[in-house]
Order: C-alpha cells, then structure tokens, then sequence
C-alpha cells in the first residue's frame, strides 16, 4: 500500500531543494549583474571625467574642414541632432559652417526660428539657406526626391567650395523619411562622382532606442564605433539647449525631455561616406 504522507513528505523536500537552488542562482546573478553594471557605470563615469581635460579635436573631423556643410531637413534638427557638432564647430578658428535646411518645418515663422537659433550659436545669418519647395514637404511618411535634394545639396558645395558635408545616415536617427532623404542624396552624389575631389562626406550615426536616451552611460560605445565624434560637458550643453528654446514653436514638454536625456545633445557620432560602402550597403537594401 502506497504511503502518501510519505511521499508528500519527499515531494515538499524537493521543492524546497529546487527553490533553494533558485534562490542561491538568482541571487548570484543578480549580485554578478549589480557588479557589472556598477562597474560599467565607473568606466562612463571615468571616461568622461578624462576626456572633458583632455583635447579631443584629434576624434573629430580630420583636416579640420575649412568649410562644413550641415544639411537638415527642419529647422531644429541642427541642435536636436547635431548640438555637440555645432558646439565645437562653431567655436573654432580653422572652421566655417554653412547650414542648408531643407524646408521651413511647414510653417514660415519657424524661419525666424532658425536664423535666431543660428544667431545664438554663433552662425552668421548669410550661411544659413532654408529651402522651401513644394517638392519637399514637411512629413514623416514622404521620401523627397533624390535628384531634387541632391542638385540642393551639389550647388551649396560648389558655391561655397565646400570641404565636408554632414547629414543624417541610412536611419535617419528616427526613421523619419525626410531625414532618410537627405542620406539618399548624397548616396547618389557619391556613387555618381559628382561630388568633388576636395569635398568628403559623413553621416550621423544612428542608435537603438536603448542607446538613444542613456546619454552619459553611450559614451564607451559611442567611442568604439565610431570613427570621428564630437563630445560635450554638460556644462556645455547648455548653451544647446538655449539654442533649442529659440525654436519656441516646437519646444514643447516632450523636447524639454528630449534636450535632457538623449545622447545626441551629449554626442555626436560620425562616419565616412565612401562609394564602395554605399553601393554594397545598397545593393544590401535592394535585396
């Protein structure tokens, strides 16, 4: 006859082994992961501290430049997504930025936003240029035309001879498909060899969601895989965010928060565009 006390008795005694085992495991887990992620918290922490004394214009773009072009697509997008780089770029001696905005945000008083934001980071009101074509809409689910953008972007460097030319990579940092053009377009001004010989070109690099709003703990990443970047303290974030404000139309509460955590406004992380990559990369897409 079966004894069932007895083998409740041995059940309970195996459930307890099993939960204690559980215990012991995720407690060493979690304790190796509150170790790992202190100890990455440390390296960001120490990076930064290193690298806010240090002179880091040997990661930036090589040369300098003497003349940068900077092509968005909305008024804002210099210092949502390109703040770091304006920072430095604006504040140095070896180099001249020209802004190229691909139209007025689908509203004129955002013109007047953008020259007093320009004003505020130090860009002289002759080197911004806001392109307004019907051609070029101000929607997130309308990818302008290549050739339109393009011809755009060709006849800025050849008037003001140009050295480097700086936009938003394959991603668009949001997928938003006016950004996404601005890539197309110098993709296709490249594989063509229209661009000329003194001019090269980067784009800005896209990140994960994750990667997008942890700012300061990025940076070991950022700096790993990226060719050239521009960092800046978060003393000096500040002036960004002013520039942002002059933006008043669109500095709403969420790009309050926006201006805070996203590691664009901290870092900016650049790579080379060359033909060879695109048209792998693009010959990739197609298939």
């Amino acid at each position: 006859m079966i004894d069932l006390n007895l083998i409740r008795e041995y059940l309970s005694i195996q459930i307890n082994e099993i939960i204690c085992w559980w215990w012991f495991y995720i407690n060493e887990i979690s304790w190796q992961l509150l170790i790992a992620v202190t100890a990455y918290f440390c390296v960001c922490i120490s990076l930064y501290s290193i690298l806010k004394r240090v002179n880091h214009t040997v990661w930036q773009l090589p040369g300098p430049p003497a003349r940068i072009l900077l092509v968005t697509a909305h008024p804002d997008d210099e210092v949502m997504f390109f703040g770091p780089l304006m920072y430095w770029v604006t504040r140095s001696k070896a180099s001249k930025i020209y802004l190229l905005c691909l139209s007025n945000g689908g509203d004129k008083k955002r013109k007047e936003e953008l020259w007093q934001c320009a004003k505020l980071l130090g860009i002289p009101e002759d080197n911004v240029t806001i392109v307004m074509s019907t051609e070029l809409p101000d929607d997130q689910n309308v990818q302008w035309p290549t050739e339109v953008v393009a011809e755009c972007v060709l006849q800025h460097v050849e008037i003001y001879k140009i050295n480097a030319v700086v936009t938003f990579d394959k991603h668009g940092i949001s997928k938003h498909k006016n950004h996404i053009s601005l890539y197309y377009a110098i993709a296709a001004l490249c594989i063509e060899k229209k661009v000329p010989y003194y001019c090269k070109l980067y784009v800005l690099e896209s990140v994960n969601i994750i990667r997008k709003y942890v700012q300061l703990l990025d940076l070991p990443i950022s700096l790993l895989s990226a060719s050239y970047w521009y960092l800046i303290t978060y003393d000096q974030k500040n002036s960004i965010k002013k520039a942002m404000a002059a933006h008043k139309s669109q500095y709403v509460w969420f790009r309050k928060l926006y201006m805070i955590f996203s590691r664009y406004t901290f870092i900016n992380t650049l790579q080379e565009v060359c033909a060879l990559d695109l048209e792998l990369d693009l010959q990739f897409d197609d298939e």
